[in-house]
């Protein structure tokens, strides 16, 4: 029955299919119906299911068949899906239909990605557990490193370190390394007092459980009672790792309780600007040891003009390197200088003593000791002028053979009498010449080029009450013999005493310098001269008016005692004098035809050197010149630099005519013009 119903059911398709303008048929809606399917619970066996299926299948089709019969022939195009393979889906909800068998298949999988994460969880706090608190694990914390010392150590005495490591690990550890870093200016307690920084000490392999012993030694210096520390570490490898780890100890603190060397110093607690004096640095050894390279630094103020050192610095002026210094030994310093200062002015210098560093000897690795002097610039003890004329406390120019009066003001600006005045003018320089000394009349000492005023040739400096002034005198004239710079300095020293309270000093000290230098003195000179020059010379002699005649002109220029600069000539020509623009000779010569002017310039010129020019010039007199003798250069002027005085210098010469000299062969009157 079913085959040939399915062979109609073609049939009528074919038909419809293939006809032409039939109208379509009009579809009817018919309503699903709600035919329950039963579903297996349980999976069954291979065999089993396909049978199912087979029966199953066949089942189907026979209904599918049967609900075909029972519904009309223009509804026979619709298909009625199987209701074994869908899910009852509640009316008013536009959520597909999906099979059971994808549900649970998600399902599934949803379990086994649970149980995953499960046993990565575990493993991974498991493992955690082993490396925290497992001891079959290298762990830093299975590694102990003590050090033990002294709490305190004298400076320049040897303290006596004990660092412990141990290992706890199962394992050992290796390729260990003790690492300590000292304070700076430790030193090693060997005969060689190398200068310990950062020590790395090879302990190679260290066994499970066992623990390793590092005594060590060194030489501690520094400041008293001022705290130091020692830094300890170990650095280890573990097999089958490159990686290197680090283990830290607690640091030892210490503290030095005695300073292997003291410092003091000694000075003046009040100074006048300009008086120089003296600080005396004393170092005591208080170590039971000798001490080797012992660094001295000085730090000077602004106003501090350092002058002298005894010994001499190691470097500089402000550095002093002792090299042994014996136990209960001591060594001085004295360090000269001048202080320069307004008054009311406080200054104060400092001194360090210690270690000097290997890498910059001039620099201190470590401090032993400080030590500070201070003082107040106050009012000069004693106001000293020297005068030289208009010139005090300075340099006074003269010309040669010049006498300058000098004389030697002293004036108590104190509030106390002072006593015993001495007085010493120092003379130096290499124009030292006849000296009249007086009144009062002091002494010249000529082996020392001093001249000395004191009580025993002049009573009145015996005694000056406060704010009264006393004056010595005295002439010195240069040696005009010096050929080259010549000059006369005075340095003036006064002493005095007073009795005054104490930390004040009881000599009192004032002093002035000056000086006398003596000017260069140029000399110029000119002559005339007509066929015997440097030139070819032409025209009448004597000259002939309205006719013109050639002379030849040549200048000299002799320095004096010192060296000039930017030294030069100059000279105008008159109006009937033409100039040839024909030169030879030192320097350089040009012309100005505007102003007529002829400028010799000559630049530099050593002491006692001599300079020559010669230049042509062509003059034609005028009617109303016959009988005269015309001028044919008008004055010359040098003027120049001395480089030793810092003054200008000046010559002058007077004008030349044509008249030339009868030494060279000429008549008289050879200049006068004629007709």
């Amino acid at each position: 029955m079913g085959g040939i119903k399915d062979s109609e059911n073609i049939e009528e398709l074919r038909r419809r299919l293939y006809e032409r303008g039939n109208p379509v048929p009009k579809r009817q809606n018919h309503q699903l119906n709600d035919t329950k399917t039963e579903v297996p619970t349980s999976w069954p066996t291979t065999k089993q299911s396909s049978d199912n299926t087979r029966h199953k299948s066949a089942a189907r089709i026979e209904a599918e068949q049967a609900a075909a019969e029972t519904t009309p022939a223009s509804s026979s195009s619709s298909v009625k899906r199987p209701a074994a393979v869908t899910k009852q889906v509640p009316s008013g909800t536009n959520t597909p239909p999906r099979p059971m068998g994808t549900t649970k298949r998600k399902q599934y999988r949803k379990k086994i990605i649970l149980l995953g994460l499960a046993f990565f969880v575990g493993a991974l706090l498991v493992s955690s557990f082993l490396m925290l608190f497992g001891n079959n694990t290298i762990s830093g914390e299975n590694i102990s490193v003590s050090v033990e010392g002294p709490f305190t150590v004298g400076g320049g005495e040897v303290m006596p370190v004990q660092v412990a490591v141990t290992n706890d690990n199962v394992v050992p550890i290796q390729s260990a390394i003790l690492i300590v870093e000292y304070h700076p200016g430790t030193v090693s307690a060997g005969d060689e007092n190398r200068q310990l920084f950062n020590e790395r000490l090879p302990l190679d392999t260290i066994a499970s459980g066992e623990t390793v012993n590092v005594p060590l030694r060194a030489v501690v210096f520094g400041e008293e009672n001022e705290e130091q520390i020692i830094d300890v570490s170990i650095e280890y490898r573990v097999e089958g790792s490159n990686a290197r780890f680090v283990k830290e100890a607690d640091p030892l603190r210490y503290k030095i309780s005695s300073s292997p060397v003291s410092i003091t110093t000694e000075a003046l607690q009040q100074i006048s600007s300009g008086q120089s004096t003296d600080v005396a640095i004393t170092i005591d050894s208080n170590a039971p040891t000798t001490l080797s390279d012992v660094l001295v630094r000085a730090e000077y103020p602004i106003g501090f003009d350092f002058e002298s050192a005894e010994p001499r610095p190691y470097s500089g002026e402000n550095v002093w390197l002792i090299e042994d210094l014996e136990p209960e030994g001591s060594a001085t310093i004295v360090v000269s200088g001048v202080v320069i200062g307004n008054e009311t002015d406080e200054y104060a210098m400092n001194f360090t003593v210690g270690v000097p560093d290997d890498r910059d000897r001039d620099q201190m690795a470590a401090v032993f000791g400080a030590a500070q002097t201070e003082f107040v610039i106050e009012q000069p003890f004693l106001n000293v002028a020297l005068s030289m004329g208009n010139v005090v406390n300075d340099t006074k120019v003269v010309d040669p053979g010049q006498p300058v009066n000098a004389s030697v003001e002293i004036t108590n600006t104190l509030k106390d009498t002072i006593y015993d005045i001495e007085v010493d003018v120092v003379l130096g320089g290499n124009a030292i010449a006849d000296l009249e000394v007086g009144p009062p009349n002091g002494f010249y000492d000529s082996a020392r080029d001093t001249i000395v005023w004191d009580v025993s040739n002049s009573p009145e400096l015996s005694e000056l009450q406060p704010g009264d002034s006393t004056r010595i005198a005295f002439v010195v004239t240069p040696d005009t013999a010096v050929d080259q710079t010549p000059e006369v300095t005075m340095d003036v020293d006064v002493r005095a005493r007073r009795v005054r309270e104490s930390q004040v000093a009881e000599t009192l000290m004032g002093t002035a310098a000056g000086a006398v230098r003596v000017v260069s003195m140029p000399e110029i000179q000119s002559t005339v001269t007509h066929g015997s020059g440097q030139f070819s010379d032409s025209g009448p002699i004597p000259p002939q008016a309205e006719e013109q005649t050639t002379y030849t002109i040549t200048m000299m220029v002799e320095n004096g005692s010192n060296d000039v600069s930017e030294s030069e000539v100059t000279a105008v020509l008159p109006t009937y004098v033409s100039w040839l623009d024909q030169t030879t000779g030192d320097g350089l010569v040009s012309y100005n035809s505007t102003s007529r002017s002829i400028t010799w310039a000559l630049g530099n010129m050593d002491a006692n050197d001599t300079a020559y020019v010669s230049f042509q010039v062509g003059v034609t007199p005028s009617r109303t010149q016959v009988g005269q003798t015309p001028v044919i250069l008008n004055e010359q002027s040098f003027r120049a630099t001395d480089d030793f005085t810092g003054t200008t210098v000046r010559d002058d010469y007077p004008a030349r005519t044509t008249e030339m000299s009868l030494e060279a062969g000429f008549e008289e009157q050879n200049g006068r013009v004629v007709e």
